[in-house]
């Protein structure tokens, strides 16, 4: 991978890294990955560089255009109407950065069907004050009134509506374990030397002891996987901010199977710049994303532990084949050929495209019932 043009080998982060080092000795990779991905001064997500899209690091379903929002616009309609119209529907998203899929979601009911528009309530969850910035610039023109945005997830308590995160769950720091000379040992990151290196300790906390444990012994030597500590928080906080309603989740992963399958031998942590992937997570802490595929086994076992049920697993390019047939259905009665719609059918293509985003993305529903 290139050299990001902005990485500095003596930067801000870096020493502030070094520092804490200095301090306490070496830090688990999750600590490591909550500075470099989240530092509130020089994180990647409190950078303004571009992000997403042809010209930043990666491309996601809602950079391809408003067809994903569109789509989840009709899902989430479909979900209203099921549960009898309530006058009232929340809308979550945690991990919602600059607000770009609520602007399409909401502009899509507004347009599809006034009375839902009239029910919801569109909250934002988003920790960077950079990014909550940017939610004003794109939601005020239009939505203002109809979005709040909260630091946390944990503030709101029994809504009914639903969470939905696109590309969430694969962010959330991870610890990272090594399965040699017939044990299991937890990377730490040392910095002693001048530059950030990984060290083997014994893992440091129950959990992830339970989480080894659960794996067993019969892998390779030098076997690298991952463990996510914030899935459990996570649903937990979901299920605590709906009294009933749906959780849908979207995002890179695989079955527990899949996931730890003894030829997976480096696991799946990667690092983006300007599309381009790499497998060292130390390089440039701060200018470069370093990303997970999630364990959707274990979200559906968490999820279900936390009160949500009846898990529905599928492909995205399924997922929203499935929503958007009325939405293609119309369009096809209409013989739409304008420029619009030429270029949603375009990004639905992309979005669902196995060559493309469709099987690249797995999107998991779970319902949860009012007590």
């Amino acid at each position: 991978m290139a050299t990001p043009a902005f990485a500095d080998a003596n930067s801000p982060l870096l020493e502030k890294i070094r520092a804490r080092i200095t301090q306490s000795g070496p830090i688990r990779f999750r600590d490591y990955m909550q500075m470099a991905l989240y530092d509130p001064e020089s994180g990647y997500y409190a950078s303004q560089s571009q992000k997403v899209g042809k010209g930043g690091d990666f491309i996601t379903s809602v950079s391809v255009g408003q067809c994903f929002g569109l789509i989840l616009a009709r899902r989430l309609l479909s979900f209203w109407e099921e549960n009898g119209r309530p006058s009232a529907f929340h809308i979550i998203e945690p991990g919602a950065h600059a607000g770009t899929l609520c602007a399409d979601i909401l502009s899509e009911i507004q347009s599809h069907c006034p009375p839902f528009f009239d029910a919801i309530h569109y909250h934002l969850i988003e920790a960077t004050p950079t990014l909550r910035q940017a939610q004003q610039a794109t939601l005020d023109t239009r939505f203002m009134g109809k979005y709040s945005s909260h630091p946390s997830l944990g503030e709101l308590h029994g809504l009914h509506g639903v969470v939905i995160s696109n590309e969430l769950i694969d962010a959330f720091p991870v610890d990272l374990v090594k399965f040699k000379d017939g044990k299991w040992w937890q990377l730490y990151v040392d910095g002693s030397g001048g530059e950030l290196t990984f060290i083997t300790e014994e893992p440091g906390d129950f959990a992830l002891q339970k989480f080894c444990s659960t794996l067993g012994n019969a892998f390779p030597d030098g076997y690298l996987t991952e463990f996510n500590p914030g899935i459990a928080s996570f649903v937990q906080d979901a299920s605590s901010a709906l009294s009933s309603g749906l959780m849908i989740t979207i995002d890179y992963g695989y079955h527990a199977e899949d996931y730890y399958h003894p030829a997976r031998t480096t696991g799946t942590l990667q690092t983006y710049h300007q599309h381009q992937k790499s497998d060292d997570p130390l390089a440039f802490p701060g200018a470069i994303d370093i990303t997970c595929h999630v364990d959707f086994s274990r979200v559906i076992s968490e999820a279900t532990a936390a009160g949500f049920s009846k898990p529905n697993l599928s492909s995205q390019a399924s997922y929203l084949t499935t929503h958007a047939r009325d939405w293609l259905i119309s369009l096809e009665a209409a013989a739409d050929e304008s420029n619009t719609g030429t270029a949603l059918l375009r990004q639905f293509q992309t979005l669902t495209h196995p060559a493309m985003l469709g099987t690249q993305f797995t999107v998991l529903e779970m319902h949860k019932k009012a007590l």
